[in-house]
């Protein structure tokens, strides 16, 4: 995993993928759903300095990353009350007090419920957001393949992603009439103009973005298509946390003859996030 202007992961390696026939179908219509349903996933301070990521994907489950190793938590029934709910497996135990703290402690061999009084974790607008680990709740698949050394072909599934990133990293760094500009003119979901993407990003304190893995390369009416996941992760201006997955669709003009390079560019098609 790398790291580039903002938090970033391209797992592009064997994405070096030949074309498909022009009849292939394009990308299908903009779906409600996300890649990845919502999975609640909350940043916590730990009072002993570390940040611990938990996600809740269902009412008997939590999803704890610690030190970088997500581990699946169960919730125990005995202990769902006024208290909280009390999660362990693994030997974790992982106690909620409403959504905005919990306490992580370890269990000792033969242990049900931790002796140890453990670290208490609190979550809050001073906590920076983090993002899913990949393979966690709402994160990228896990996709460890590295970023080939060689240069990377702008007109390849790779090159797509490289404009993904790049969009994502102007807008981190306030940069929206840039962004606006990888968009293909046209497409649906653009902002008006520069002015109204700024806009839209200014309802947020805190903005990132982590990159996936591109698709294939698919053809359609003489357009090429590519998928590339993306997680939005970050902080509203109001406090509120920001976790939104979903996939960015380039498109661009296949290499016929009579094509500018200009028009061989990928652009961004289309953005589809869940809520």
């Amino acid at each position: 995993m790398r790291k580039a202007g903002l938090v970033l992961m391209l797992a592009l390696g064997g994405c070096g993928r030949a074309n498909a026939p022009a009849s292939a179908a394009p990308p299908s219509a903009p779906a409600a759903a996300a890649v990845n349903p919502d999975p609640g996933v909350r940043t916590y301070r730990c009072d002993d300095g570390r940040t611990v990521q938990a996600g809740y994907p269902g009412g008997d489950t939590a999803v704890v990353d610690v030190d970088g190793h997500a581990t699946t938590l169960k919730a125990q029934k005995a202990q769902k009350a006024a208290s909280g709910v009390r999660y362990v497996g693994f030997g974790l135990q992982w106690w909620t007090k409403g959504v905005d703290e919990a306490r992580l402690s370890r269990l000792k061999d033969g242990e049900d419920v931790a002796s140890e009084a453990g670290v208490l974790c609190r979550t809050g607008p001073d906590v920076p957001v983090q993002s899913p680990s990949p393979g966690a709740p709402g994160g990228l698949a896990d996709d460890r393949t590295p970023l080939a050394e060689e240069p990377i072909a702008p007109t390849s599934a790779q090159g797509a992603a490289q404009v993904v990133q790049s969009y994502y990293a102007l807008l981190e760094f306030g940069r929206a009439a840039e962004a606006w500009r990888l968009w293909s003119a046209g497409s649906p979901g653009r902002a008006a103009d520069a002015e109204a993407l700024a806009r839209q990003v200014a309802a947020y304190a805190d903005y990132h973005a982590q990159v996936g893995a591109p698709g294939a390369i698919e053809g359609a009416a003489g357009s090429l298509y590519v998928e590339v996941p993306v997680v939005i992760y970050g902080r509203r201006t109001d406090g509120g946390e920001l976790h939104r997955s979903g996939k960015v669709t380039l498109k661009r003009v296949n290499d016929v003859p009579g094509s500018t390079a200009e028009q061989r560019r990928w652009r961004i098609f289309r953005i589809e996030l869940g809520a």
